[in-house]
């Protein structure tokens, strides 16, 4: 099987690294994903098969949109529905206020991550010192929101869409609206409808997925899937020159990093780099 992309819609109850183990099983495959989601929530995952892994992080850094339902009022030790009720308070705030504050999460924000997370502290998972009752010390981290947009409003519940940088706890952005509004808050419901111009709706579920006899006709080719990344056309001696380590030389200058997919004609040979007026080899895929 060529290396591939399927984009999955996750259900509510499974973790992402069940569904990734189950894929394996049933396809005999190599199966990595880009990005997790928690049990909590649905949506969009984008699976890589076999090769195709070795490309995960260009799908890492797509910005992410999600809609979630939160519930005003309570603060969980999870930051969620499926964590223990800490603090309740009153609700004196309404839904115009609600859509007021959020415009200070617009932008570049500090985020610290939420307590039970899979950040790792000192090599240990967080969410798994939490769950002993040990103190778990997080560093803030900076992430960009790009849209926050109250959809729904009815007290104590609201409805919002999100459209985030990769790396951002929707969690931890519910939890301090909540603070903001001093009322707090939690995720009630979340389900991630975007990664880049991946939409869920061209997801198969993984009820439907895992009652296939194969993923042909559910997969696309890794070159296909990364079509946002420019492409570049190398006749046979160029590319030679890429596959063997060495550097072509451009005629144009380009100041930043740019990375760009290689092509040998029709073929996908990998991804380049291009930095100043040199174009090398970044991630190629395996020469047969």
């Amino acid at each position: 099987m060529v290396p591939s992309v399927i984009l999955v819609d996750k259900p509510k109850g499974l973790t992402s690294f069940s569904v990734v183990e189950g894929i394996k099983k049933k396809f005999k495959v190599k199966v990595g994903h880009t990005g997790t989601l928690d049990p909590l929530a649905t949506g969009l995952l984008i699976l890589l098969i076999n090769e195709a892994t070795r490309y995960a992080e260009f799908f890492l850094k797509l910005p992410k949109e999600y809609i979630t339902t939160v519930k005003f009022g309570e603060i969980t030790d999870t930051y969620d529905a499926e964590g223990k009720v800490v603090e309740k308070r009153e609700i004196k705030v309404s839904c115009q206020d609600v859509k007021k504050v959020l415009q200070s999460f617009l932008g570049r924000i500090l985020q610290l991550p939420p307590p039970h997370s899979a950040k790792r502290i000192e090599g240990k998972r967080a969410y798994k010192l939490a769950r002993k009752g040990l103190h778990v010390s997080l560093k803030p981290v900076e992430v960009s929101v790009y849209k926050a947009e109250l959809v729904d409003c009815e007290m104590p519940y609201a409805k919002f869409v999100f459209c985030v940088s990769a790396g951002t706890y929707i969690r931890s952005l519910v939890h301090d609206i909540g603070l903001a509004l001093g009322c707090g808050a939690y995720v009630e419901e979340l389900r991630r409808t975007k990664i880049g111009q991946f939409d869920v709706q061209r997801a198969i579920t993984y009820e439907r997925l895992m009652c296939l006899d194969d993923l042909y006709g559910v997969s696309v080719p890794v070159w296909e899937a990364l079509d946002f990344i420019p492409a570049i056309d190398l006749d046979a001696k160029s590319a030679k020159t890429i596959k063997n380590g060495l550097f072509l030389y451009l005629p144009s200058c380009l100041e930043e990093e740019t990375f760009v997919r290689l092509y040998e004609g029709k073929e996908f040979i990998g991804i380049g780099v291009i930095k100043g007026n040199r174009l090398k080899a970044y991630r190629l895929l395996p020469q047969t």
